[in-house]
């Protein structure tokens, strides 16, 4: 949301109106200029968590919403930017995806927040009946820098081959893509930045080609 806000995104036509007017997604979906289509984010999304509580029903209505949307675009692959924070949205999104992706920079405290991680997602499988099925990405990766390999080491450890082969490194092209208010692949197709999202790209679909009937990634 933050990166596309200023090339004509409606951000008052946000997520929170899904659950409090009850929008459909559907009516939701803005297109973007590359072809990809976004129900943009906004700050009030906290209100759910007060407004709505935590029970089931509020819990398993992105996933419902996000089934009928399917019956609509029953091609269509979802992927859903999560805050750190283990709010309604986040859980939610954790109960409606099919793989979540854990983002993890390759310092010594990440690799803590990751053990965290891994144990709430087992401590939602009895709820949800059924193994919540995650891999984790290294991010913030530089080669040249020690940390990075001792981190990349632990983590393989410590969760084997549910750790991405794939590996976001160090560029300036993020940030100043970011920057500009553009993608990675806008701001420079052929940037090292953008040819690790593509890697990235190619081995999730691999992973999801794996998973039986999988559409959505919770990140």
């Amino acid at each position: 949301t933050e990166v596309y806000k200023h090339t004509g995104l409606d951000v008052q036509q946000h997520l929170l109106k899904f659950y409090q007017d009850e929008t459909p997604l559907a009516n939701l979906i803005q297109p973007l200029r590359n072809g990809l289509q976004i129900i943009p984010a906004s700050p009030e999304l906290m209100k759910v968590d007060s407004q709505f509580g935590r029970g089931p029903t509020t819990l398993n209505r992105l996933g419902k919403g996000l089934a009928e949307l399917a019956q609509g675009q029953p091609a269509l692959d979802v992927v859903m930017d999560c805050c750190p924070f283990v709010g309604v949205i986040s859980l939610s999104a954790v109960f409606a995806s099919d793989l979540v992706l854990v983002p993890v920079a390759t310092d010594y405290l990440s690799i803590h927040s990751a053990v965290k991680m891994d144990k709430a997602l087992n401590a939602l499988q009895p709820v949800l009946k059924r193994k919540i099925q995650r891999r984790y990405l290294l991010t913030r990766a530089d080669k040249r820098k020690p940390m990075t390999v001792e981190v990349e080491q632990e983590m393989r450890r410590l969760f084997g081959s549910e750790v991405m082969i794939s590996k976001i490194q160090e560029h300036n092209a993020l940030a100043d893509s970011t920057r500009m208010g553009q993608h990675v692949f806008e701001y420079d197709v052929e940037s090292d930045a953008a040819q690790d999202y593509m890697a990235l790209y190619f081995e999730l679909q691999d992973v999801m080609k794996q998973l039986p009937h999988a559409q959505s990634i919770a990140a």
